[in-house]
């Protein structure tokens, strides 16, 4: 039987910092940047798809991945993982039960924790940074507030499955929730889901529980990291997230170059084309710090400046920006934080897949794209990941080739 694994992810990011996990023991791995089915030509160890499920409507969630998982089983993946965000946004609840109810199998393993990042379950509570995740920062999320702490009644907002926490039955039905805080704890839950790769899988989680999937055992060489990955870092940051705030502040701090995106102007439909190319340009003549940065931290955005679409608008500009700045061969190598802003970013530049190198730093993730430009590299994270001085300490990395 294959031993093919397939990833499904609500966002661009996510589908990343998973993806590597798998990249860096050896497996071949891809990334489709947009959800267009299972390629029938696919031969690699590893699919990633981007479902972009996590601001959907449940329902929809729900037959996305209920569509995908009946298609891996006939195209020969006999372990699927659903990856979830490590503040449990999104359609949680919906997208573990299609995949449950689509794979046909009686149990599906839910490791919600990720220690390392400071994610941790503890009697079927989730916690972030050692707040409970009702009152940690994804309570605040702009567009998904997370409202419940306890994993089960979380899942139960969207369906009706069994859930069982921490079960002493080696396969419970349903959903079974498994606490874990910390790295031991992890390696211990790994091997036990992991165990049988002639038996079929479907396991969740978020990439703390994938950092211990078994090492590929076939001899691949190490991917090449060539042209095109340059001292200076340019940072586009469509996070809202109190993390990424810090983040920037603390690089500004550093004398690092920074622009806020006029977002209240564009959500308003008064930012001209002519406009941000005037902005682009006075930018990179700006821009001569090791570190610059475009945000989108707009203190004059308000409340009803933020519609039902404004993340997409604003990552769409984004992309808009990304797209003009390569155009420029701006010798500078671009990061991107937030998975809206992302996928706003890859859409504008014409890249369907993308290749996870390696971890710079827990949670973010080098990857190599090709595009009619040619071939080049992104660094990506989530708005919530990382301390403070990350920025800076990723330039001194490129710097210094520390890569």
């Amino acid at each position: 039987m294959s031993e093919r694994l397939l990833i499904l992810a609500d966002d661009l990011t996510g589908s990343l910092d998973t993806g590597v996990q798998l990249a860096v023991k050896g497996y071949r791995v891809n990334v489709l940047v947009q959800n267009t089915g299972i390629p029938g030509d696919f031969n690699e160890d590893v699919l990633v798809i981007n479902t972009d499920s996590r601001h959907i409507e449940s329902k929809d969630a729900y037959r996305i991945i209920y569509e995908l998982a009946e298609q891996a089983k006939t195209v020969g993946f006999n372990r699927i993982y659903k990856k979830t965000d490590s503040g449990l946004r999104g359609n949680v609840g919906s997208e573990l039960s299609a995949l449950l109810e689509a794979a046909g199998e009686k149990t599906l393993s839910f490791v919600p924790a990720w220690p390392k990042m400071n994610r941790m379950t503890k009697d079927g509570i989730h916690y972030v940074n050692g707040l409970p995740l009702a009152e940690s920062i994804f309570a605040k999320d702009v567009i998904n507030p997370v409202k419940e702490s306890r994993i089960d009644r979380l899942i139960h907002l969207q369906s009706d499955v069994k859930v069982s926490l921490n079960p002493e039955n080696e396969e419970p039905e349903g959903i079974a929730v498994y606490d874990c805080s910390s790295e031991e704890e992890m390696e211990r839950l790994a091997a036990k889901i992991f165990a049988d790769s002639d038996k079929p899988l479907i396991a969740a989680g978020c990439a703390g529980l994938l950092e211990k999937y078994p090492a590929c055992i076939k001899d691949r060489d190490v991917a090449s990291i060539g042209e095109g990955l340059y001292s200076e870092l340019l940072v586009l940051c469509g996070s809202m997230n109190e993390v990424s705030a810090k983040q920037l502040q603390f690089a500004q701090n550093k004398n690092a170059y920074r622009q806020h995106l006029p977002v209240s102007e564009i959500l308003r439909e008064q930012w001209t084309e002519e406009d941000m190319e005037h902005f682009v340009n006075s930018f990179v003549h700006e821009a001569i710090e090791p570190v610059s940065i475009i945000d989108t931290m707009d203190d004059a955005v308000c409340e009803e400046d933020l519609k039902e679409n404004a993340a997409e608008r604003i990552a769409e500009y984004m992309g808009k920006i990304a797209a003009i700045l390569i155009r420029q061969k701006i010798r500078k190598t671009m990061m991107i934080i937030g998975g809206d802003t992302l996928l706003g970013c890859v859409k504008a530049l014409g890249i369907e897949t993308l290749k996870p190198l390696k971890e710079m730093a827990p949670g973010t993730v080098l990857a190599e794209y090709t595009n009619h430009e040619g071939t080049g590299y992104l660094i990506t994270k989530s708005g919530g990941f990382g301390d403070e001085e990350l920025l800076v300490s990723l330039q001194k990395k490129l710097e210094e080739k520390m890569i």
